[in-house]
């Protein structure tokens, strides 16, 4: 019993073996069992450029999970945040007190750069510190191509990498740990000033 379901699992796996892509990178893997169904030079780290967020956000999340922080929280927007004119940004303005919550949306629908920074300084301490925490979290999540030195991903300095298959992980990983911050990410327009 069982073999009809194998072999179409074998067809579906050599079905996926046949893709052509142009894409230096690339993985579909299936969300429930995690299983890597097809992948194209999926281990070799990259260049993450926004993505990188998505370890910001993991460990905002995390705090927000356990109840060490709380979606009404307040973070100062100190002076390095709103310096962070380039790319994407939310607006901030030194002095601001802007909820977790807001800031979630603004790095999620805005990709703010400036939020960024207010959420590593709150959780870090230090925008080092945060880094520091990112790749700590990084190892505890088996993230074996992940490094990061900068979490707004601006005047990045060499270094800064994730491959694709380590992406297909903590994105993974954020859905089926905080389901119930999940909707953040469906959600189309937000303006916080």
């Amino acid at each position: 019993p069982g073999g009809g379901q194998l072999d179409g699992q074998r067809q579906t796996v050599q079905a996926l073996a046949d893709i052509a892509t142009t894409a230096k990178h690339g993985l579909l893997m299936d969300a429930q069992s995690g299983q890597v169904l097809w992948q194209k030079d999926a281990e070799t780290p990259m260049p993450p450029a926004s993505m990188s967020k998505l370890m910001t956000l993991e460990l905002l999340f995390q705090r927000l999970k356990d109840g060490r922080v709380k979606l009404n929280d307040t973070f100062p927007v100190s002076e390095r945040a709103w310096r962070e004119r380039a790319g994407s940004e939310c607006f901030v303005n030194i002095g601001d007190r802007m909820t977790v919550e807001s800031l979630i949306q603004c790095i999620i629908i805005v990709s703010g750069n400036d939020s960024t920074i207010v959420v590593a300084e709150a959780l870090g301490g230090t925008v080092d510190g945060f880094v520091t925490m990112m790749n700590a979290r990084a190892k505890e999540l088996g993230l074996k191509q992940s490094h990061f030195v900068n979490p707004d991903v601006l005047d990045v300095p060499a270094g800064q990498m994730m491959s694709a298959l380590d992406l297909a992980k903590l994105a993974r990983h954020i859905i089926y740990t905080y389901p119930d911050l999940y909707h953040y990410f469906g959600e189309k327009d937000f303006v916080w000033s």
